[in-house]
């Protein structure tokens, strides 16, 4: 998200100094799944997908590097009945809004798509083929050199020591090397921009969230475009990674925390879900495994605009980050530049929380 605002401010003509407290693209962007879709239940989250899909499709000729955006497609399964009913919702809200491509399907036809699914117990599944997954390092690295290209500089293993302040707005930050004077700060500091928050006493309602990722062993019981395929009633999803696949699932028992280690008793839990749902993966071997962070907010949507005067924020993404952060930057740049915000910001207000009228983001993973 930093770098793609970094990139887009530059590209406006702004000065952009971006820091880091370790290397970029090495927190919660390092650990993600990749995956980049429009199947949302919100009209602000499907047009960020679209556009998003459109951006990444493009990416050598916006930033001279590769995205590795592979299009294989997102396959949402449905095991009840209101689950079907409200993803039907979804695909008319979706094609409404210019989604020609996400279909309907039937339990068979989604085990046509994924050989080895079980489908017994399910009543429908929706598919997208422009969903898909693109490379987490490709992308933060293409945005941070474009950037650096248009005079950007980026302050890595660099930690933030505090905010410059007068009359009441923030003038820059401090680092333990130096203060760096600015007419705009940005947190994007992702899992970790409460505690950012916090050196300025603001109550930032974001909350870190642990996943579970695991990766197999060269795998030939998935093939090369087969979808990233979710579970939705479980969230259990798996896609292919390399000679492998990547799978993992959500726990909500887990609390809160920024605890990053692996939780390997948690894999027979996945496992338990896997014999139901798709048992070719019993028979692969995991190689390696990483625990990241989602970023959560009480409605699953991001904060995205001014804190308070000289203080933005962009962070709160609840697993969506990655794929959004092209578009976001894009549009939060613009704000800061031209001084008004598109109509899909202000859904995002930092202060919705007090005004009421909530939209949350439902299909999350």
């Amino acid at each position: 998200m930093g770098c793609s605002l970094a990139y887009y401010l530059a590209r406006a003509g702004r000065r952009v100094v971006v820091i880091d407290r370790g290397r970029i693209g090495q927190g919660a962007t390092a650990a993600c799944a990749g995956g980049v879709r429009a199947q949302f239940s919100t009209e602000v989250n499907i047009r960020i997908g679209m556009e998003a899909k459109r951006v990444l499709a493009n990416f050598v000729e916006e930033t001279g590097q590769t995205a590795d955006f592979r299009q294989v497609g997102y396959l949402f399964l449905l095991t009840t009945d209101d689950e079907r009913r409200r993803f039907a919702d979804n695909v008319r809200l979706q094609r409404r809004l210019g989604m020609e491509d996400v279909v309907e399907l039937t339990p068979a036809d989604a085990r046509d798509m994924v050989p080895g699914l079980r489908t017994d117990d399910l009543c429908g599944a929706t598919f997208c083929p422009s969903d898909g997954l693109a490379g987490p390092n490709e992308v933060t690295y293409g945005y941070a050199n474009a950037a650096r290209r248009l005079g950007a500089v980026i302050r890595e293993n660099t930690p933030l020591d505090g905010f410059i302040t007068a009359g009441g707005t923030v003038r820059g930050i401090r680092t333990g090397a130096s203060e760096i004077a600015c007419a705009d700060t940005v947190i994007c500091a992702g899992p970790w921009s409460a505690p950012v928050g916090t050196m300025l006493d603001l109550a930032v309602p974001i909350e870190p969230s642990p996943r579970q990722v695991f990766v197999t062993e060269p795998f030939d019981g998935i093939g090369r475009r087969s979808p990233m395929t979710i579970d939705f009633h479980t969230s259990f999803y798996f896609h292919p990674e390399g000679e492998g696949v990547l799978f993992g699932m959500s726990d909500p028992a887990t609390p809160p925390g920024d605890d990053t280690s692996v939780d390997w008793p948690f894999l027979d839990r996945i496992t338990a879900v896997a014999e139901r749902r798709w048992p070719p993966l019993l028979d692969a071997r995991v190689k390696s495994a990483w625990a990241g962070l989602y970023e959560n907010t009480p409605d699953f949507q991001p904060l995205v605009g001014p804190l308070e005067p000289g203080l933005w924020i962009a962070a709160g993404f609840s697993g969506h980050g990655f794929m959004m952060a092209p578009v976001i930057g894009r549009w939060l740049a613009a704000w800061m530049s031209d001084g008004a915000p598109t109509a899909e910001l202000r859904a995002f207000a930092p202060d919705r929380f007090a005004a009421g009228g909530l939209q949350p983001e439902r299909n999350v993973i």
